[in-house]
């Protein structure tokens, strides 16, 4: 889908609140398209938080595109996914990954640390011309009435405006601007809650420092590792069905009790237990979601990543869908005759693939979790796949083209 008359380059000035993954691809993209740019950071600096994360080719391919693969120092190819049985650490299937990805999908599967994919991004943007960063920004309110958006906000206590052509709120799971846009929505707890470390390799059981995605299955719970920054370190991601759910919610924020993570895979093998017990420190948090929206922006105003489509981290699809955003915004608003135009083009264009995925998101983690009968069935399904169908069944995830032109 395209609006007519192909890309155009205009100079517009786009304001983008957040400078997280989907925020700084979406300054690139838009920028590439000879857009001035200013994006506002909370944060009063882009610190180096965060663990690994999964760059699919639906993601990968738009950041080849961008000039961002190059200068992503670290990352790994893993050669293949392994999916394993909590209890006895019997391997159910597998699927080549740095063969394949190139070969049925156009891009690489990749596997990086989060601050160094935003450190890459940086990195580029700064020899991008058009683009205004300001961190330690903080977006207090807008007015969309007059012939520009008047956007108030706060910088160290001191209050400020910005007048754009166009806002976009990739701000987050708790995004001001989605209030914006539906007020009263409200954030659903999942029922899961995610452990997140990083072991040093060293200190890693030997299993776990192959170039391997690993996936490891079990009652109410799952568990995933594999190599970041060269294979020096595991990340390493447990996640547990809870009922309650405690704390803030804070990504990065709040720390794991070892212990209660070890009660709840005392059952499972003792490689996995191993790596448990391995990493030196924990971090959780809450998983929550959000029912899709309706629309995606109002008047010119828009809505991009976790603000608009929280995504449950069982495809590990959160940061390629916000990459994905950002290339097909870049694409409607260069082609678009007038703003408006161009964010009803990028929501109705993103919209139902984003719920797709939403909800494949929402069903993989349900199956994952699968216990008795249920469970036996699920393994017995994933043998009988066997490596080609396990991935002809991800064809529409990561055969996804959001090409920015």
């Amino acid at each position: 889908m395209r609006i007519s008359g192909g890309c155009k380059r205009l100079t517009r000035h786009v304001v983008i609140a957040g400078a997280g993954i989907g925020g700084l691809t979406a300054a690139l993209a838009l920028a590439r398209q000879g857009m001035r740019v200013t994006l506002l950071e909370q944060a009063a600096l882009l610190e180096d938080i965060g663990a690994g994360l999964q760059l699919p080719p639906n993601a990968s391919r738009i950041l080849a595109q961008l000039g961002v693969l190059p200068v992503l120092r670290g990352a790994v190819t893993p050669l293949r996914l392994r999916i394993l049985r909590g209890s006895d650490a019997k391997t159910l299937a597998h699927m080549a990954l740095a063969a394949a990805a190139e070969r049925r999908w156009g891009a690489p599967m990749l596997v990086a640390h989060r601050a160094d994919l935003i450190r890459a991004l940086l990195e580029v943007l700064a020899l991008t011309p058009g683009v205004d960063l300001r961190a330690g920004v903080t977006l207090t309110g807008l007015s969309d009435t007059g012939p520009e958006i008047v956007i108030a906000a706060q910088h160290g206590g001191v209050g400020m405006r910005l007048s754009a052509d166009v806002l976009i709120g990739a701000d987050g799971l708790n995004s001001l601007l989605r209030d914006h846009l539906q007020p009263g929505s409200k954030k659903l707890y999942s029922g899961r809650v995610a452990w997140r470390s990083l072991v040093e390799a060293g200190d890693a059981p030997a299993f776990a420092r192959t170039l391997e995605t690993s996936l490891w299955l079990g009652p109410k719970a799952h568990l995933v590792h594999y190599p970041v920054r060269s294979g020096t370190l595991v990340n390493v991601v447990a996640i547990t069905s809870d009922a309650e759910r405690s704390g803030s919610g804070d990504i990065w924020a709040q720390a794991g009790d070892a212990a209660v993570l070890a009660a709840r895979f005392a059952a499972w093998h003792a490689s996995a237990r191993a790596l448990i017990a391995a990493a030196p420190v924990w971090r959780q948090w809450p998983l929550f979601d959000r029912a899709p929206l309706a629309r995606w922006h109002v008047g010119r105003v828009a809505l991009l990543g976790d603000a608009a489509h929280p995504m449950l981290p069982f495809l590990a699809q959160g940061a390629a869908q916000a990459i994905e955003d950002a290339a097909v915004l870049a694409r409607f608003l260069a082609g678009a005759r007038n703003a408006q135009d161009g964010l009803a083009a990028y929501g109705a264009a993103r919209s139902a693939r984003a719920a797709q995925v939403q909800a494949a998101s929402r069903r993989q983690g349900w199956i994952y979790h699968l216990s008795g009968p249920a469970a036996f069935a699920r393994d017995r399904a994933l043998a009988w796949l066997g490596p080609e169908k396990l991935a002809a069944r991800n064809d529409w995830l990561y055969g996804y083209d959001a090409r920015l032109c």
